[in-house]
């Protein structure tokens, strides 16, 4: 019996040991949930910790070159003027007298699909030099913002070599960038961004040691994505002046690191006063509004951070409704039309009245210029915000020649019909 009653002893005792190390794994690959908002975070991590995309290859060449198509790995880049690899977009021969610096006072070129701004080095810090690149417009317009909450509070001066990136940008344009070096441990948004720290996973080769953002809650998943894409700011303490999550890491809860912008019954910066997008970067904030968040719904549901053919990795097209009409089409769980698309659209369903994003995604907010970053509560946005609020719907975004007040008429008869 002795002998037994060891045995059961030692069983129990290897048990308790193998939950501290998965305890421990967890920890490590988390974002530390322990951190109350406002006190002191958790030391700063190794540098060791995070292994770099390059590493990710290896075993996931896939997922890499996929990555690599994307935008995300080409947020930062060094400043290439000529030839097949250019990154500059910018036209540094103009005489425009917004244009106050020249190419050679850049280091890193920022951005590429709606805009281009440009970074230069002071110390060992980075700082937005004044001008931007418009690329749809082709312009050259001042970058000096004005209604960020870190700018309009007077936080920061409006002199442009007065506002350090590494407060500012560094935290969502790179992996690991430290605070007090002021490194980053890898440019872009890259693997570790979404994954967490590699080091235990290339050594393990276990899918346990690393986060996995489709085996997380359906809201921790969501924020390793709002974590760059949801305005807001931090909450009050050691961090109250960065304009980023400093200390979360994938798998944690962004709320202790991260104060949303939320709908004030007002026009605001980030939303209208009817909580629609008023800027870019706000697609978390409206996400969070919709129908589809609240049944389940992830960011990658509809999109591919690995990468796809089609704009902004969705992974199916959002300009011919295949995308939509995967889970809306005819026959479909939550179909919105029994025959024909314009029975719900009202439109042919070849016009551009029946394309889904218009009227379910209208551009609503600012990215470059007005109005080119589509709002993400997918709910249709009556004529009537406009006539209240001055939010676009997407009626009049088509109908240019019209007002909201014959949109709003229009809209209604639908009813009746």
């Amino acid at each position: 019996m002795k002998m037994k009653k060891y045995w059961i002893l030692a069983a129990i005792f290897g048990w308790c040991i193998s939950q501290v190390y998965v305890l421990e794994i967890y920890a490590d690959n988390s974002s530390r949930d322990s951190a109350a908002a406002g006190s002191k975070a958790a030391p700063a991590q190794r540098e060791k910790d995070y292994v770099g995309s390059k590493e990710c290859i290896k075993c996931h060449e896939q997922y890499y070159k996929g990555w690599k198509s994307t935008l995300h790995s080409r947020m930062e880049m060094p400043v290439i003027s000529k030839g097949p690899d250019k990154t500059v977009k910018g036209d540094f021969s103009s005489d425009d007298p917004v244009l106050t610096f020249k190419l050679e006072d850049v280091d890193i070129v920022v951005g590429s699909r709606f805009k281009q701004r440009y970074s230069k080095k002071i110390g060992d810090d980075w700082y937005m030099l004044p001008g931007q690149w418009n690329v749809a417009t082709k312009k050259w317009v001042k970058y000096q913002p004005r209604n960020d909450w870190w700018a309009a509070e007077g936080i920061y001066p409006e002199e442009w070599d007065k506002r350090p990136t590494s407060r500012l940008c560094e935290g969502c344009h790179t992996v690991g960038f430290d605070i007090k070096t002021k490194k980053p441990v890898e440019r872009n948004i890259a693997c570790e961004s979404c994954h967490g720290r590699g080091s235990i996973h290339i050594k393990s080769k276990d899918k346990r040691d690393i986060i996995n953002p489709s085996k997380l809650s359906h809201e921790r998943a969501n924020m390793v994505c709002f974590q760059c894409h949801m305005s807001g700011r931090p909450p009050k303490g050691e961090f109250e002046t960065y304009a980023w999550p400093v200390g979360y890491k994938p798998g944690g809860d962004l709320k202790k690191y991260w104060d949303y912008a939320k709908p004030k019954g007002t026009n605001a910066y980030e939303v209208w006063a009817d909580g629609y997008a008023h800027k870019n970067r706000v697609q978390g904030n409206t996400f969070i509004q919709s129908k589809m968040y609240h049944e389940g719904l992830s960011c990658f549901t509809c999109h591919d951070s690995h990468g796809s053919r089609y704009t902004s990795f969705t992974i199916k097209s959002g300009k011919n409704n295949s995308l939509c009409l995967t889970c809306h089409g005819e026959n479909s769980p939550h179909a919105v039309f029994k025959i024909s698309l314009s029975e719900h659209t009202h439109h042919e369903d070849d016009s551009s009245g029946s394309k889904c994003i218009e009227c379910h995604m209208p551009k609503t907010g600012k990215n470059a210029e007005k109005w080119d970053a589509r709002d993400h509560s997918f709910t249709f946005i009556s004529p009537q915000s406009t006539i209240r609020y001055g939010t676009p719907n997407g009626c009049n975004n088509c109908h240019t020649n019209k007002n909201a007040e014959w949109a709003f008429e229009e809209v209604t008869k639908w009813k009746f019909e």
